[in-house]
C-alpha cells in the first residue's frame, strides 16, 4: 500500500506517558459525511522503521462502539505508522504518523465518506508544469491539484471510462503516469482514482519534440484553473510567455527554475504559452561542425597541393591522392563520427566518452592526411 495520504484529517497530537522505548497510537474513526463514529470498523496498522524500510502489517483489528482502537506497546524509536481502511471499496490512510523516543499517544483522526459520481464539488485549484529543457526536446512533468470541497468522496465506477479526463499538448509522447488511476484513452488521459474531500494531486510526466511545435509549448486548460505556474530549468533559459506573468528565478530545494504564473485563474479552453528560443541543438552544430571541417580541409589540402606542390613536393596529399586504402578508412571515420554523434544525441553515451572517442577519431582522420602515415 502506498504512503500517500488520501483522506486525512489529524487533531493536534495529543501525547501521554509511556514506559520509555514504547508509544501507542489513539485512532478514531469517523464518517466525515455524516459526523457519526464508525463502529465496528476493521482497520489495519502498518509500520516502517524507516521510510526506506519494507512496509509490515502490525496488526488487524476493530474498532468500537465509538469508533475507537488504541494500538499500544509500539516502538517509539522514530518508527513510521500509518493506519488504512476501506469503505465502499474506497481505500483511506491516516497521515504519516512518527513515534519518536518519548513520544506517549499520539492521537489521530481518520474520516471517511459516503460516495458521489458527481463532480460539482471538485476545483482545480493549481496546475504545476515543470519543463526541463534540452536542445530537442522538453521533458515536462504536470501536477495538477485537485480539491474535492465537498463532504462526498467523488468515485466514478471502474472500468465505465468515467472520471477526470485532461487532454496531452501537441506532439507530446512517452506518457509516464506517476500514480495508479491514470490511463491513456481515446478521450485523453483519464483519471478515474477516487477524489475524497480535501486535496489531490494527479501527477504524470511526457516529453515534447520542440522542432515539432515551433519551440511553443502550449497548454489549453481542460478544467477552470485557479492558479498556474511554470517552472522552467535551466532557470537561465529566455522565454517569451503568454497569460504569464515572469516571477524571476525561484530556488527549489537544490535546484533554480525560472518561475511563470499565472494567479488570476485560466478558463476552461484558455491556454497558456511559453516560447523558447530557436536554437539549432549543439549535437547538430557539432555534427555539422565536423562536416564543415571536413570540407575545409579537403579545400585546404587542393590549394595546398595546387600552390605548393612545384616547391614542396613533399606537402600533404590532397584527399584524391590518397591511396584508395587510405581513402577507404577516411570515408570510415566519416561514418563513425556521425554514428557517434547520433548516439550521443539519443542518450547512448556520457560526455566525457564522447569527446573522449570524438577526439580519437578526429585525430586518426588528420593523421591519414599526413604523407605516409596510412592509419597508424
Amino acid at each position: 500500500m502506498a504512503w500517500v495520504s488520501l483522506a486525512v484529517g489529524l487533531f493536534s497530537p495529543v501525547r501521554t506517558a509511556q514506559a520509555q522505548g514504547t508509544g501507542s497510537i489513539g485512532l478514531t474513526v469517523v464518517n466525515g459525511t455524516t459526523g457519526l463514529p464508525m463502529a465496528g470498523h476493521e482497520v489495519v496498522l502498518l509500520n516502517r522503521s524507516s521510510l526506506e524500510a519494507p512496509e509490515q502489517t502490525l496488526a488487524r483489528v476493530v474498532t468500537d462502539d465509538a469508533g475507537r482502537y488504541e494500538f499500544t506497546g509500539l516502538a517509539a524509536d522514530g518508527s513510521h505508522y500509518v493506519v488504512a481502511t476501506r469503505y465502499l471499496e474506497v481505500p483511506y490512510l491516516t497521515g504519516l504518523i512518527t513515534l519518536e523516543p518519548g513520544a506517549g499517544r499520539i492521537d489521530t483522526l481518520l474520516q471517511v465518506f459516503d460516495i458521489t459520481t458527481d463532480e460539482t464539488a471538485l476545483v482545480h485549484s493549481a496546475v504545476h508544469l515543470v519543463i526541463d529543457t534540452a536542445p530537442e526536446i522538453l521533458n515536462v512533468t504536470e501536477i495538477i491539484v485537485v480539491e474535492n470541497r465537498g463532504i462526498l468522496t467523488f468515485a466514478p465506477p471502474p472500468g465505465v471510462g468515467l472520471g477526470l479526463v485532461y487532454n496531452l499538448p501537441a506532439a507530446a509522447f512517452g506518457l509516464q503516469p506517476m500514480m495508479e488511476g491514470l490511463q491513456h484513452t481515446e478521450r485523453g488521459l483519464l483519471f478515474s482514482a477516487p477524489v475524497p474531500p480535501g486535496v489531490s494531486r494527479i501527477v504524470y510526466a511526457y516529453n515534447v519534440d520542440r522542432a515539432s511545435i515551433d519551440h511553443r509549448f502550449n497548454r489549453q486548460m481542460d478544467y477552470d484553473v485557479e492558479r498556474v505556474q511554470v517552472l522552467v530549468s535551466p532557470s537561465t533559459q529566455t522565454v517569451t510567455a503568454t497569460n504569464l506573468t515572469n516571477d524571476g528565478v525561484q530556488q527549489i530545494a537544490a535546484d533554480e527554475y525560472l518561475l511563470l504564473s499565472n494567479r488570476v485563474g485560466v478558463g476552461r479552453g484558455m491556454s497558456v504559452e511559453v516560447a523558447f528560443p530557436r536554437v539549432l541543438a549543439w549535437q547538430d552544430v557539432m555534427k555539422w561542425g565536423m562536416l564543415g571541417f571536413v570540407v575545409l580541409i579537403v579545400a585546404a589540402g587542393l590549394v595546398v597541393g595546387i600552390r605548393a606542390r612545384p616547391e614542396q613536393p613533399d606537402e600533404p596529399p590532397a584527399l584524391s591522392d590518397l591511396s584508395p586504402e587510405d581513402e577507404r578508412k577516411y570515408a570510415a571515420i566519416v561514418q563513425a563520427l556521425a554514428a557517434l554523434d547520433d548516439q550521443f544525441a539519443e542518450g547512448g553515451l556520457n560526455p566525457d566518452a564522447y569527446r573522449t572517442r570524438r577526439a580519437r577519431l578526429k585525430d586518426r582522420a588528420l593523421r591519414l592526411r599526413q604523407p605516409g602515415s596510412g592509419d597508424g
